[in-house]
């Protein structure tokens, strides 16, 4: 059982959704092992997120189990196209990302389209981004780094987890809409990019909170500004780039997606139980604990957030040129 435990709520759940009018080939559903794909390695936020769902579906609906497989590579690519050529019968999903649809966008050579090629599910979380510095720099806020920026004429350098990820893409848009140059240098993932940080080797750095987190507690880091357009709950000290920006926003989300094609009942049964894990006031509580807000939603709210930001990062994309290593 799961340490968050069962909630009463939740037992009458596969009940409910076994009482739903289904097809003849949905009403087995899951008869054997689901497995969650994620397109990253084990022990980061979205691999975290997806071992959470998956705990709880299994406990939610008698006789399923729900595995988590991570098959990371290509940034997500790997496992977005393995899922997409999978039978759409509910047995394959993939935990999907902002990553995961930027991806395709800065890679010329993939067909992948998320809002063509997948049926949304559930979004389980919504994260910002931090921009931070060492506690020595000079520049404590976001104006007085655009400030500093102007300065140095295009010489203060920024650090991030990787070429054509959501941190690249979003200090494409900072630039852009603070009329600045920053030299950006990408790094194989977060830890080698705040320790670049750490050590000196860069002025900035921008990453998730659940990256930063144990630095900022530690006082190695300071944060400089957050990217959603309100405060974190957890760092409300913080401000947003909005302040400075007004209508910067930048944000990225996780969520389940299934092949297109799976059937519509088996993606409603899926939605309603993401959507009532999310509601569990222990499960919340964790989500937030690593920096995330818990979503949940309808299929409908979903699909919609994936659409957006598909014609807004591929439009980011075709403007400023940005492209994967």
């Amino acid at each position: 059982m799961s340490q968050f435990g069962r909630r009463g709520a939740l037992l009458g759940l596969p009940l409910l959704l076994g009482a739903m009018p289904r097809p003849a080939a949905a009403q087995a559903w899951p008869a054997r092992q689901v497995r969650i794909v994620v397109g990253f390695a084990a022990g980061g936020a979205n691999d975290i997120m997806a071992r959470l769902l998956a705990n709880k579906l299994g406990e939610m609906m008698p006789g399923a189990t729900f595995v988590v497989e991570n098959r990371p590579g290509a940034g997500t690519l790997l496992a977005a196209e393995h899922v997409a050529r999978a039978t759409p019968d509910g047995y394959t999903l993939l935990y999907a990302s902002t990553s995961t649809l930027i991806t395709p966008l800065i890679n010329r050579g993939s067909t992948l389209d998320l809002p063509r090629d997948f049926a949304a599910i559930a979004m389980a979380q919504n994260s910002p981004l931090l921009l931070v510095s060492r506690p020595d720099f000079p520049a404590k806020t976001l104006a007085e780094v655009i400030e500093l920026a102007k300065q140095r004429g295009g010489r203060m350098t920024i650090s991030h987890p990787g070429s054509g990820g959501i941190n690249h893409l979003s200090l494409a848009v900072l630039m852009r809409q603070a009329g600045i140059e920053l030299t950006m240098v990408p790094y194989n993932g977060n830890q080698p990019s705040l320790t670049a940080l750490v050590r000196g080797d860069v002025d900035l750095a921008s990453d998730s909170l659940f990256a930063t987190r144990s630095l900022l507690e530690a006082g190695t880091i300071r944060a400089i500004g957050i990217t959603s357009a309100r405060r974190s709950a957890t760092h409300p000290q913080v401000p947003t780039f909005a302040e400075t920006l007004p209508g910067y926003e930048v944000t990225f989300w996780g969520g389940l997606m299934a092949p297109r094609g799976t059937p519509e009942p088996i993606l409603d049964s899926l939605n309603q139980a993401v959507d009532a894990i999310l509601r569990q006031p222990e499960v919340a509580e964790r989500v937030r604990g690593f920096g995330a807000d818990p979503i949940g939603g309808s299929r409908a709210a979903y699909a919609e957030v994936i659409a957006a930001d598909w014609r807004r990062w591929g439009a980011v994309v075709r403007e400023t040129g940005v492209r994967g290593e």
